[in-house]
C-alpha cells in the first residue's frame, strides 16, 4: 500500500469502503512515516478510539467519552 492511499484510509478511518486488515494495514504505514506533520490530532484520536474498540469490549464506558464518528 502506498503512502496516499494509507493516509486516506488513516483519515476516514470509520469509512465502511475499507475493511478491518485494509485499516490495519494503512495504520502500520503511518507508524512507519519519518514524520506525522500532515496528520492531524483529529485523526490520530479517531484511530487509537478505532483501535481501542478493536481490541476491547467498552462500548458502555467509551460511551461517555463518544463513540466511533464523533
Amino acid at each position: 500500500m502506498n503512502i496516499g492511499k494509507a493516509v486516506g484510509i488513516f483519515n476516514h478511518i470509520d469509512s465502511q469502503e475499507y475493511n478491518a486488515q485494509e485499516k490495519g494495514e494503512a495504520i502500520l504505514e503511518v507508524l512507519d512515516m519519518p514524520t506525522h506533520n500532515g496528520i492531524t490530532k483529529k485523526a490520530m484520536l479517531k484511530v487509537i478510539r478505532w483501535l481501542l474498540y478493536q481490541a476491547f469490549d467498552v462500548r458502555e464506558a467509551v460511551q461517555d467519552h463518544g463513540g466511533p464518528g464523533e
